[in-house]
């Protein structure tokens, strides 16, 4: 093909054609732009087709991260409604328990706990650099979820739990004889204290407080649960559509 214009071009000039010849290697210059573009254009195209097949992978993971997610918050959601009802109940009933009941309920205040997305999918996600590719909703509802519920937020959470859970709520316990260790709260020998820290108004704020914190940190709970449908909704009708489904 090169010969052949070559071939051309020289017959031009051999024949005196100037004008001519010029007219051709501004047409010969325009057709090789317009190649060049299109093959850069099939370049990006190609580019664009493996980037939405890793775009689709990644996807892939974060509605695995998701499910993980949605499971272990719908656990911590009923444990904290229970928490709530257990404390609930300590602060309407506790002068009528018996001793040993009053025990289990007042050992099981002694929890906490805190949510952490699952972000391995996010992670690369986050990472790709062709994620405009994607819807906008989509692409934003998949960050405001992940950065809504970042490690940092949730190191804030921990430490409050951690303050009122087991420093505030412990050393109360402590001053009335209480063996506590890291995870559990051990037996007295003789409970007759109990009916003193029932009654306790220091106690009493101490579980008001506790349960405060709680009632918010189930609506935190709830929020991302709802989020984390959400987006994996999203993310399950997307896959659907571009695979035809």
């Amino acid at each position: 093909m090169i010969k052949f214009f070559r071939k051309i071009r020289q017959n031009l000039l051999t024949e005196n054609k100037t004008g001519k010849y010029f007219k051709y290697a501004i047409g010969e210059i325009v057709l090789v732009v317009i190649g060049i573009l299109i093959a850069l254009q099939i370049n990006n195209w190609n580019q664009d087709i493996t980037s939405k097949n890793e775009l689709e992978q990644i996807l892939k993971e974060v509605s695995n991260d998701l499910e993980q997610d949605i499971f272990w918050l719908d656990q911590q959601i009923e444990n904290g409604e229970g928490f709530v009802n257990n404390v609930d109940y300590l602060l309407g009933n506790g002068n009528n328990m018996p001793v040993d009941s009053l025990l289990h309920r007042i050992s099981a205040v002694y929890r906490y706990t805190y949510f952490i997305p699952v972000s391995f999918g996010y992670n690369k996600f986050n990472k790709h650099p062709r994620t405009e590719l994607l819807p906008d909703r989509l692409t934003n509802d998949i960050t405001i979820y992940y950065s809504g519920f970042s490690i940092e937020r949730n190191s804030i959470s921990l430490e409050i739990n951690t303050l009122y859970s087991l420093n505030a709520f412990r050393n109360y316990l402590v001053k009335y004889g209480f063996p506590l260790e890291v995870n559990e709260l051990k037996r007295l020998e003789d409970l007759s204290n109990l009916n003193d820290i029932i009654n306790d108004i220091e106690f009493i704020g101490i579980l008001r407080t506790i349960k405060n914190n709680w009632s918010v940190e189930l609506y935190v709970l709830n929020t991302a649960r709802t989020m984390a449908k959400n987006n994996l909704e999203t993310i399950n009708n997307y896959l659907s559509s571009i695979n035809g489904f």
